[in-house]
């Protein structure tokens, strides 16, 4: 048998390595026009025919691309001559809330107009003199908010006029202040960031960077309507310009330019701008980082020094950095950077480059840096010659900013393809459910309109954008074009075979999950400088890496140097008796901004010196065995919720309750959020972050099943109504169910317990209360969703999500991140609520759940716990979380998303208000269970439960009761083992028994 297994194993690895050398092969050799030589190529009347179903897209606005194409198609061009400046006074209409009127702001006199709060709008009326393209700019002052962009939308004559305009990017000014600090190691750390508030210039365009030049609308003749309205942060308005769309000049036209002004190339200059001295940036996240290579300046064989600018953080689209350098004389010279782009792997990157702000000429609008995994010279020209740049004696300033450009096409049709599988694959499972016969004659042809041509019109998309890649400069080989290759492999395939389509539901569904990671990873346009060159033509460039030799050496030299560097401590390293010490379990990307906060704020505040040390994260064993040995920190962070409470009995912990100002503290969090940290009338942690549940729930799904959004589920009961309704067409409702994971079943569980008014114990935990008449309710409708609506027991939700196949669910935080990050075309599509509840004889909903998170603190060990109280208290502070979530997210991205607990940090968080709203009012039921002794069995018996009930068909009643016997027993046999009062009552009585 041993053998059989072994020879599958081999086989499957062997068709695995198949599939991967034949992606390979295929991004490798090139396009190869013949693989489509017998697929039709589609007209928009073919596309339009073809795709007759109906579509719930149709019903959001279009893209700006197809906005273009519509409105190009219908004879639009740019209009001539035409610019008109409304002052920010000059409206129509303002909102009767969120708006003031401020004088003086900046150099600027006279009053302006200010949007301060979400929703708040303002309106302009402007006459158009003939039908065409228009381009609109603004002027803005940034005031002070919550760190983040500001964000607006516009409508125009009450509509948006494509998707885009509903999120329009204003960047804010960020400058350092001093110079950089080491600690005592030697390391070198960036420099405290502020903002600079000052007027701003900006052409509406796209926050993503997927269109490479400011917006185009199509405006008729006569009067219209701008509404501008808040949707992030607050700033003024100064002015609006409407304006014929701005021609740029080629290099070519340029370059006549300067030969007919008798412009001449300066000699013997070379100027050097070091990128890490960065003089202004969009985003304060964007920093100096050290990198090693032995010709990055400047360099230090001993110590870590921050010697580069941008990296992984400096990657979406809109962000910026500027640079000034003084030149001594008039004339033209040339201009590169040394960079590093090995962050896309055989794809280029782009960044838009102005001088003084100013765009010198259409291609600066558009500078492409190749990939190469190494240091190079970017040479800023074409194929034929390198640009020249005429500058004036005296100072000036670059400045480069993210953007997609030329692949933002190609994400697009990739993201509408996309939509177009999934609509497909909902139009196969209503015909051949969930887990069809794969053997079975589902006569799809007939049953599914133009189903072959739609795979061979999909299939074409992916080609054209294969071939669109390669035009961009995407290098032959690149891994990530493999993907694509392999779409079209697959639609092409199944428009041969329709058949086969059946057995392939799981793979359609990995596919999109593919596309979409595909998408999201290549359009973060991720770049690393080290510095810049202004030079004469007549100047030698320098070299992009050092000889192989220098770097074998600096290796050398590093591997030397860490048998006597402690890289365990992070930041500055204290030796005496007086320092703190936090040992952390977290990443080490987020216990060094932990640290840098602690050195640039906590410390100087404060005077307490702080050690901060990484432990392994998940692994609270080592904190158990450091306290055994008598070697516990001052203070943790990052424990697992249910921990606290184990070192609490062994009367490790501080009781925190014992500080004058604890409760003012505690009321930084919701009440029920502190429970599971109570122990004997004592408070023993502060939460750090916390998860919470909620509905989530596909837009355009609904739409199709005639459900609204004001008529998605907000009770169970009207789940359960939804239900057949999704079944009937090959769908279903998904709630959570961790199968063999006892942890996972008693937070399925709580909600129904907790919305019936039930908890888990009596007695001051003495006791399990599972044997209420409140957790029988819990019971018969949580397991009644398995066994009555039979939903399914278990499933990827966010992948069956994507497809369609269960368009609602409840789920967590992380569903929440990997919507946000990995579904770029789900994006505007799916929405979330706090998850159903039950009505209440008020009519209220309770929708109590919890969301167990990590925590902070003390041990009673430590011989600083004033100190250390006051470090936690800093670091739960709303101010503290906030910088700490706007920086984590920054440089890790939203995959990163900090959860804080706090509830005012939560609230500042630069994340979309509906979606703070929306955790806001779950939170308003955050309920989390009673850790005590022994709850482990509640645990376990609770799992137990739904396996003998769903599995095994057990009376609902029986397995309770069984369950609390158990669970009871186990409860008294630890208190009776750490000595603790026992229930004196019915002691004998080791089960209860149900009412």
């Amino acid at each position: 048998m041993l053998t059989i297994l072994r020879k599958f194993k081999v086989t499957i690895a062997v068709i695995l390595l198949l599939v991967v050398f034949i992606a390979w092969w295929d991004s490798s050799r090139g396009y190869d026009d013949s693989v489509m030589a017998n697929v039709p190529a589609y007209s928009d009347l073919d596309e339009n025919s073809i795709l007759q179903q109906e579509d719930v897209k149709a019903k959001l606005e279009p893209s700006y691309l197809k906005y273009m194409k519509t409105s190009a198609g219908e004879g639009a061009k740019d209009a001539d001559s035409f610019t008109q400046s409304i002052a920010s006074m000059d409206y129509s209409a303002i909102s009767p809330q969120g708006t003031k009127t401020e004088e003086k702001l900046g150099d600027q006199d006279g009053p302006v107009l200010a949007l301060l709060e979400e929703n708040s709008w303002v309106e302009y009326k402007i006459t158009i003199p003939r039908d065409g393209y228009y381009q609109i700019g603004m002027s803005y002052y940034a005031m002070p908010g919550k760190r983040a962009s500001i964000v607006r939308s516009l409508k125009i004559d009450g509509e948006y006029p494509f998707f885009q305009a509903k999120k329009l990017d204003f960047q804010r000014m960020w400058h350092e202040v001093g110079a950089p600090w080491h600690d005592n190691q030697g390391n070198e750390f960036n420099p405290k960031r502020e903002e600079l508030f000052g007027w701003q210039y900006r052409g509406l365009r796209d926050t993503e960077g997927k269109v490479s030049e400011p917006f185009r609308f199509f405006l008729k003749q006569g009067e219209h309507t701008l509404r501008i309205e808040a949707v992030r942060e607050p700033a003024a308005i100064g002015q609006i310009d409407i304006h014929s769309p701005t021609v740029t000049p080629s290099y070519t036209e340029v370059l006549e330019e300067y030969k007919n002004k008798g412009y001449k190339p300066v000699k013997d200059v070379q100027i050097k701008i070091q990128a890490e001295k960065s003089s202004l940036r969009s985003d304060p996240t964007l920093k100096r980082l050290e990198d090693r290579e032995p010709l990055t300046e400047p360099f230090n064989t001993k110590a870590s020094v921050l010697n580069t600018f941008g990296g992984a953080a400096w990657r979406t689209g809109g962000q910026w950095a500027e640079w000034e350098f003084e030149v001594p004389e008039n004339g033209l010279y040339h201009i590169g950077a040394r960079y590093g782009q090995w962050f896309l792997n055989g794809f280029p990157v782009q960044r838009i480059m102005t001088i003084d702000g100013k765009l010198p000429f259409k291609e600066a609008n558009d500078l492409s840096f190749p990939y190469a995994a190494k240091w190079q010279i970017a040479k800023f020209g074409d194929d034929k010659e390198l640009y020249q740049f005429y500058l004036e004696k005296g100072k000036h300033t670059i400045r480069m900013e993210v953007q997609v450009g030329a692949l933002g096409s190609v994400f697009e049709k990739i993201t509408d393809t996309t939509h177009k599988i999934s609509l497909l694959s909902r139009e196969v499972i209503r015909v051949t459910g969930t887990n069809p016969d794969p053997n079975g004659d589902w006569r799809l042809e007939e049953n599914i309109p133009n189903l072959v041509p739609r795979l061979n019109m999909m299939a074409r998309d992916f080609d054209d954008a294969i071939k669109e890649l390669y035009k961009l400069g995407v290098k032959e080989g690149s891994s990530d074009i493999s993907t694509i290759y392999q779409a079209r492999e697959q639609m092409l395939s199944m428009a041969m075979d329709t058949t086969t389509i059946p057995s392939r539901l799981q793979a359609i569904t990995d596919l999109q999950s593919s596309l979409g990671l595909w998408v999201n990873g290549l359009a973060k346009q991720s770049l690393q400088f080290d510095y810049l060159l202004v030079q004469s033509p007549d100047h030698s460039w320098p070299k992009g890496e050092a000889p192989a030799y220098v770097r074998a050496g600096t290796m050398l030299s590093d591997f030397a140097l860490s048998f006597t560097k402690d890289y365990s401590g992070v930041g500055n390293v204290y030796g005496d008796e007086e320092v703190l010490d936090v040992w952390v379990a977290r990443g080490r990307d987020w216990v060094q901004i932990i640290k840098q906060m602690i050195d640039e704020d906590f410390t100087p505040e404060t005077g307490i010196k702080v050690n901060v040390n990484v432990i392994p994260a998940q692994q609270m064993q080592v904190l158990l065995l450091a306290n055994t040995a008598g070697l516990a920190p001052d203070v943790a962070l990052g424990v697992e919720g249910e921990v606290p409470i184990d070192f609490a009995v062994r009367d490790g912990l501080v009781n925190l309750s014992k500080f004058p100002d604890y409760p003012e503290v505690a009321k930084r969090f919701r009440p029920g959020a502190l429970i599971p940290y109570k122990y004997n009338g004592g408070n023993f942690a502060l939460p750090e972050n916390q998860n919470f549940n909620m509905l989530f729930y596909r837009k355009d799904i609904m739409e199709q099943l005639g459900i609204t959004e004001d008529k998605i589920p907000d009770t169970w009961d009207e789940v359960m109504n939804l239900i057949p309704a999704l079944q009937q067409n090959g769908m279903d409702f998904f709630y959570p169910h961790a199968a063999n994971n006892p942890n996972g079943a008693i937070n399925e569980f709580a909600p129904f317990f907790f919305q019936n008014g039930g908890d888990f114990y009596k007695n001051d935990g003495m006791k399990s209360n599972m044997d209420s008449p409140e957790a029988l309710k819990a019971m018969k409708l949580w397991t009644g969703l398995f066994t009555n609506y039979k939903i399914q027991k278990q499933a990827d939700f966010y992948n069956r999500f994507r497809s369609g196949e269960m368009p609602i669910g409840v789920a967590d935080y992380s569903t929440y991140i990997l919507l946000s990050t990995a579904a770029p075309e789900l994006t505007g599509w799916w929405g979330m609520k706090p998850m159903p509840g039950i009505r209440q004889e008020d009519g209220q909903i309770n929708r109590s759940t919890g969301g167990l998170g990590q925590t902070g603190m003390i041990f009673k060990s430590s011989k600083k716990q004033e100190q250390a109280w006051k470090f936690l208290k800093w670091w739960t502070s709303a101010d503290s979380q906030e910088r700490f979530g706007t920086e984590l997210e920054s440089l890790l991205g939203v995959e990163a998303r900090w959860n804080t607990a706090n509830v005012e940090a939560l609230k500042r968080m630069p994340w979309q208000k509906s979606d703070i709203d929306g955790i806001l009012e779950q939170w308003e039921w955050f309920k989390e269970r009673e850790i005590v002794l022994g709850g482990y069995y509640t645990t376990r018996y609770i799992a137990n439960m739904w396996n003998e009930i769903v599995l095994n068909g057990k009376v609902i009643r029986e397995a309770v009761d069984e369950g609390v016997r158990e669970i009871n027993k186990e409860l008294r046999k630890k208190r009776e083992e750490f000595g603790l009062e026992m229930d004196k009552k019915n002691t004998a009585d080791q089960g209860g028994g149900l009412p």
